[in-house]
């Protein structure tokens, strides 16, 4: 089955560090936990509400698109930094803390990375790309997506990571490589590892949190930095969640001594009720019964959306409705509009109770 990326083919930064400092549930509500979101480079260059939406809800920016390789490695010789950078530094002039996305996946590649044929060049490639991303905005970006999803949609023994170019050309010590780069160039930064798919109450969940937990003690047992793991949570409306299974790979993570992030929150509402108001109902209690189980188990650093506003999202294009009405996946309407999310989220990270 293929992701929905394959389907669409210092102030700040001490709030973020600090939000949950020695990790319990007292301190998490004692401080709210920082809110962000990815930032599109299109609305933001075009669209002032939509600025306007990032300095006002904002504590964390993510740019959405433009540390993918794609966007930063035109052609083999040259980057091109300037989608990443005005992102970069609006969100310092307004005092928002900064996570990196990505520095290794599997997509999102621009041709002539495709075409990588060995595995010096390939190593080669992806030391030289991190060397060069990671210290242009050391000291900036605090928190690194150092490998974005990397386990297989369904692993199997001896198989547990996907087919990408660089499992196939360096095995599983790609992810190594790209650890161990990243915090040679920047001791200073959180690395993550972000992937999807642990709260669906399927086989594939409950394989996915046995994988993400034996990488991350092999990359332990050799000694590689790895702070935390990011949950993308793209919650489907339609379908159950496990909430327990959740929780007991929250609280084995937390035995690792390990991080947790909430990186690309959404709903994806496509069977949901058409009429938009039980939908975003439905939407809130969704992300509310979601967070509330992460919370209990191990409140996260941050919590950050997928965008801000139903006016872009990915959802519209690769989860179309049937009726033709339109995505209301996020926590702002089309018109910027808060929507019951909103106080969900607001809710949770200040460790409020129901209805106060």
């Amino acid at each position: 089955m293929p992701t929905r990326r394959a389907l669409l083919c210092g102030g700040a930064a001490s709030v973020l560090a600090g939000a949950v400092a020695g990790s319990g549930a007292a301190q998490a509500a004692a401080r709210p936990i920082p809110f962000g979101s990815a930032a599109e480079i299109g609305a933001f260059r075009e669209d002032a509400r939509y600025r306007e939406a990032l300095k006002r809800y904002c504590d964390v920016i993510v740019p959405m698109n433009d540390l993918k390789w794609q966007a930063l490695r035109h052609d083999r010789p040259r980057f091109d930094f300037a989608g990443a950078d005005e992102i970069v530094a609006f969100a310092i002039a307004n005092g928002k803390a900064l996570r990196g996305h990505t520095l290794l996946w599997g997509e999102a590649l621009p041709p002539w990375a495709k075409g990588i044929t060995t595995r010096a060049e390939a190593e080669r490639e992806l030391v030289n790309h991190i060397e060069i991303v990671v210290d242009r905005y050391k000291g900036r970006i605090a928190t690194w997506d150092v490998v974005n999803e990397v386990i297989k949609y369904e692993p199997e023994p001896g198989a547990p990571y996907r087919d990408t170019i660089w499992q196939r050309l360096l095995g599983p010590e790609h992810i190594e490589i790209a650890f161990r780069t990243a915090a040679r160039v920047d001791p200073k930064a959180r690395l993550v590892l972000n992937d999807f798919l642990f709260e669906e109450a399927t086989p594939a969940g409950a394989a996915r949190r046995k994988v993400a937990l034996d990488t991350f003690r092999r990359l332990r047992d050799k000694g590689i930095p790895v702070h935390g793991l990011g949950i993308q949570a793209h919650l489907y409306g339609e379908k159950d969640l496990d909430l327990d299974g959740l929780q007991h790979f929250l609280r084995d993570l937390d035995a690792l001594g390990l991080d947790l992030e909430i990186t690309e929150l959404d709903v994806i509402d496509w069977k949901l009720p058409a009429d938009p108001a039980r939908r975003d109902k439905l939407a809130a209690a969704r992300v509310s019964g979601f967070l509330e189980a992460v919370v209990a188990a191990k409140p996260p650093r941050a919590i950050v959306t997928w965008g801000l506003t139903d006016r872009y999202s990915w959802v519209q294009d690769v989860f179309p409705r049937g009726d033709g009405a339109r995505a209301r996946p996020l926590p702002l309407d089309a018109d910027y509009r808060p929507k019951p999310m909103m106080a969900v989220l607001e809710r949770i990270r200040r460790g409020t109770a129901a209805g106060k």
